[in-house]
């Protein structure tokens, strides 16, 4: 006689509006070396059979660790909000949390084709750490990068998106010997001769257009101040 089997439940294991908390062993898929067992939080979303997005906690944000909050803070992840499958929660019956904290953080070196790297290098960042935001200490910081290692003079294009440029050739970021030019409005200043005068200009309006190594240097200044101003 043929035995019948028993017929596989697809229905989801948690519903909207249930409280879990994940299993103890289970490690974020973006950065291994964090785990996140003891996290809890509310089912928000089912998708499919076996797939809840999760909105953590109060308790559980206040007790994330820092360095994972940084990372997703520079990757633009989210970190209320987080998928999981079914085998990775369970539900939360109540009582203290215990949540898991990393043993060891594995720090992903800068790459110097990176760009968001180059400039983390500038200011002694690890690849954990987000990018600062434009303010006179950090332009100074980048200023005094930029004296050390641009080679002048630096053949440019300044003008209204380079559609007119005007060529210049920059001579340097300012006398050493004097207060470094940083404007409020237009962040490093640089001088430059123009035709037969000296005169001064932001560094972010430039385009230079010989020399490979300054060109990196000013493209990824200026990126980094129009991004972060």
């Amino acid at each position: 006689m043929a035995k019948h089997r028993k017929p596989i439940d697809f229905s989801p294991k948690f519903k909207v509006g249930d409280k879990v908390r994940v299993k103890h062993g289970v490690k974020d898929v973006d950065y291994p070396d964090m785990p996140m067992g003891g996290w809890a939080g509310t089912v928000i979303e089912v998708e499919g059979s076996d797939t809840f997005t999760i909105r953590w906690g109060k308790e559980t944000l206040a007790n994330i660790h820092p360095v994972f909050k940084k990372r997703c803070e520079k990757d633009g992840l989210d970190l209320e909000e987080y998928a999981l499958t079914g085998d990775d929660i369970e539900p939360d019956t109540g009582g203290p949390l215990k949540i898991e904290q990393p043993t060891k953080i594995t720090t992903k070196p800068l790459s110097p084709k990176d760009e968001d790297d180059r400039v983390r290098m500038v200011f002694g960042l690890t690849s954990n750490d987000p990018l600062p935001d434009v303010d006179d200490e950090t332009l100074l910081v980048y200023r005094k990068y930029l004296a050390a290692n641009l080679t002048f003079p630096i053949e440019a294009a300044h003008g209204s998106e380079y559609r007119y440029p005007e060529k210049v050739k920059v001579i340097g970021l300012g006398d050493p010997g004097e207060e470094p030019m940083i404007d409020d409005d237009y962040g490093i200043l640089c001088e430059a001769r123009l035709e037969r005068q000296v005169v001064t200009l932001p560094l972010a309006e430039l385009e230079v257009v010989k020399g490979k190594a300054n060109r990196q240097l000013i493209e990824d200044y200026c990126c980094w101040y129009w991004d972060y101003r």
